[in-house]
């Protein structure tokens, strides 16, 4: 597996609370919550499958959903806040 980092936005609606607890978690983990269902985290390869794996293991698949926007590292400097927030430097080491 490369070692390239990316800058993830991982959102997620969830029915469930016990599982959408469980899911936040696990993202807690990772990265920063942004928003009550959105994380920014910047994930390897390995980190990113181990996530997504984890994640999947857990949803029901019929009714919940989580979606992972993957940017490259040029792009994470065209996104733009307005309002109450910021943008999760975490601790990429390895930018692409």
């Amino acid at each position: 597996m490369s070692k390239r980092t990316l800058f993830y936005v991982i959102s997620y609606d969830i029915s469930d609370d016990k599982i959408r607890n469980k899911v936040s978690k696990i993202l807690e983990g990772y990265g920063m919550r942004v928003q009550k269902s959105v994380f920014e985290c910047w994930l390897d390869d390995r980190q990113f499958a181990t996530v997504r794996n984890r994640l999947s293991s857990i949803i029901d698949m019929q009714t919940d959903s989580v979606r992972f926007y993957a940017l490259h590292g040029r792009c994470v400097s065209f996104i733009e806040v307005i309002g109450n927030g910021y943008i999760y430097e975490g601790t990429e080491t390895d930018i692409v």
